[in-house]
């Protein structure tokens, strides 16, 4: 039985699920090289139907993250509720510079213009119930398909999507699920769940606008980023900031005694405007908000914004902390699985598993609206008609490329290249002698974090590493962090948490005595991002890193996303080639063929 799972709206993406395997999942943005791309995930969808060899006539049920009725009637409880300050619905601002924002008609046609708050709030729910209606059509017009079709179409509550794409993946017969985001086709935000078998069983839930995700991207264009993008900036900010507003911002989250929160909402407008806002109250009591320019040396975040990065980050880290011991008690589980765009934060996650008495955690490597596709397609194939949990499989999915294929791209590129005998310890001893190394092995993962597949590798030994990496290769902020790939059996040895991390979602300190060893991957509060490899999981990857710790008796790499600032990751060779020769990567290790900059060949001559 084949199940077609469909997410869109931000970071679109689509996945097909036959029995108890993933066939294929990937982003859409992958394919049109638009960052978060929100629209029909046409060619996600031409991929997965590709990658199983079949048509849309062969697909049994179509998995859609949306449900129909729900939203409209708790939009209109919130505005009844808030009434008549959701009145200033109708001035349609756009949340970036109060202006007005693309209208209704426009925003139910294409879901609205090209900023973050830049829709219609009414428009919108009227095309998330127009798409419920029309998706056979709308895929089949995406695909060109013409034939016949012999699917039933599913709409699945947003958090069930959420919770399926990680419990059913998850290794576990039983676990804890927990799922937080700005707010669901129902309106939950965050949902607190009950694995067991086949079945996920709602504990509770809890409702827009009281929502941890909505208050972090509210900050988050507050201190001058763009909302539901720029969050994992944030969290990578806050370290640099002190505890100056942490008391302060307590006040914005309620703690309730019985394990559930509400927010105050006297500090936002996003229950009464549908943006990203924060009320006037919060202007007053901690100052204008960031102008959107952007983060440079010379344009640094100034300390004020930086310490409020850091109360948010706390204040976050302390509600998840208490719904997920509230969670524990409820469930009696010792293992928690999670998903939801909050899920990505992965501090949060580190302090949880380490200060909770959950001693097990899994989290899905897409855990935002991306996963949701899987997670549908999963609560169709698992949930509804029993069939097998994919156990494995569910991290490299995307597309994969022959040795011809990236030999061609090559040669179309211009560049000379040669064939290695043993890539990855060819391209150990680069990254040991200083290179930054583009790495495209395989399929690619799925998420937002690079996995050891479509990869920039470099030595976490030199600080330069990471200067050189921000400055010259990514083109971003230099707060911003890098993570470890780690081999598995000895992150014990340098992280304070030895947990395995392999979807690279938790945080750990990293030992007080090997921080100056690895200063590349040490971020500036002695912590680090993990990712933790073994030879299960990616052994080409494994043996590349195995190879440096022979180099170098250091067990890891830099290991960042393989793509400029304002792209999304690589997916083919081609895109490795372009990102290659527009950056300062040194060198493009793609499958067994190296490539190197002409300057550095002739220096290592």
């Amino acid at each position: 039985m084949y199940v077609l799972g469909i997410s869109r709206v931000h970071d679109s993406a689509a996945a097909l699920v036959r029995d108890g395997e993933i066939i294929a999942f990937a982003e859409e943005e992958r394919f049109t090289r638009v960052k978060h791309d929100g629209r029909l995930p046409a060619k996600a969808i031409e991929y997965c139907l590709s990658e199983a060899g079949i048509t849309l006539g062969d697909v049994d049920h179509v998995a859609y993250y949306w449900t129909r009725w729900a939203e409209p009637i708790h939009a209109a409880k919130v505005f009844a509720r808030y009434f008549p300050k959701t009145l200033a619905v109708f001035r349609n601002e756009n949340g970036d510079d109060g202006g007005r924002a693309a209208g209704l008609l426009d925003t139910f046609r294409t879901g609205g213009g090209k900023g973050v708050d830049d829709y219609h709030v009414g428009g919108a729910v009227l095309a998330h119930m127009k798409r419920s209606f029309t998706l056979e059509r709308d895929v089949k017009e995406a695909l060109g398909y013409t034939g016949p079709t012999r699917f039933t179409v599913h709409l699945v509550d947003h958090h069930r999507a959420h919770a399926g794409s990680a419990y059913y993946i998850c290794p576990w017969d039983e676990a804890a699920v927990l799922t937080l985001d700005g707010i669901g086709s129902d309106g939950t935000s965050t949902l607190l769940a009950h694995g067991r078998g086949n079945r996920i069983h709602d504990l509770r839930r809890i409702k827009f606008p009281h929502s941890l995700g909505a208050m972090y991207a509210a900050v988050t264009g507050y201190l001058g980023f763009y909302p539901t993008r720029d969050e994992g900036k944030v969290m990578g900010l806050a370290p640099f900031g002190e505890d100056t507003y942490v008391q302060a911002f307590r006040d914005l989250v309620h703690l309730d005694p019985d394990g559930g929160f509400e927010l105050n909402l006297s500090w936002f407008r996003h229950h009464t405007t549908g943006k990203h806002q924060l009320s006037k109250k919060f202007t007053d009591t901690f100052g204008p908000p960031r102008p959107r320019t952007r983060v440079t040396a010379e344009n640094p975040v100034p300390q004020h914004y930086r310490d409020i990065a850091y109360a948010l980050q706390v204040t976050l880290e302390e509600a998840g902390l208490h719904l997920a011991r509230w969670l524990q008690r409820q469930t009696g589980s010792r293992r928690l699985a999670m998903a939801g765009g909050v899920a990505l934060n992965s501090v949060m996650n580190g302090r949880i598993l380490l200060e909770t008495p959950f001693e097990e955690f899994f989290a899905q490597p897409a855990a935002a609206d991306d996963g949701c596709a899987l997670g549908a397609a999963l609560e169709v194939s698992v949930g509804k008609h029993s069939l097998p949990r994919p156990r494995t499989g569910f991290t490299y999915t995307g597309p994969e490329f022959t040795e011809a294929e990236m030999e061609v791209a090559l040669q179309d590129a211009g560049v000379e290249y040669r064939r290695v005998d043993d890539i990855a310890k060819h391209t150990a001893g680069k990254i040991a002698d200083g290179l930054i190394v583009g790495w495209v092995q395989g399929r690619m993962e799925c998420g937002p974090r690079a996995l050891g597949n479509r990869s920039l590798l470099a030595d976490p030994r030199d600080p330069e590493s990471k200067t050189r990496m921000n400055e010259k290769v990514k083109h971003r902020e230099a707060f911003r962090p890098f993570a470890p790939s780690c081999l598995v059996e000895r992150a014990g040895e340098y992280f304070a948490g030895d947990y395995p991390s392999p979807v690279m979602l938790l945080v750990f300190d990293v030992l007080e005595h090997q921080r100056e060893r690895v200063p590349a991957i040490t971020h500036v509060d002695g912590t680090a991002r993990v990712q933790t490899v073994s030879e299960d999981d990616n052994a080409l990857y494994y043996r590349l890193i195995k190879h440096f710790e022979e180099l170098t008796g250091v067990p890891m790499v830099v290991n960042t996303s393989f793509n400029d600032n304002d792209e999304p990751i690589v997916a083919t060779p081609e895109d490795a080639i372009r990102c290659f020769l527009k950056t300062d990567v040194d060198a493009l290790a793609l499958g067994p063929f190296w490539t190197q900059k002409p300057h550095l060949e002739a220096e290592q001559a």
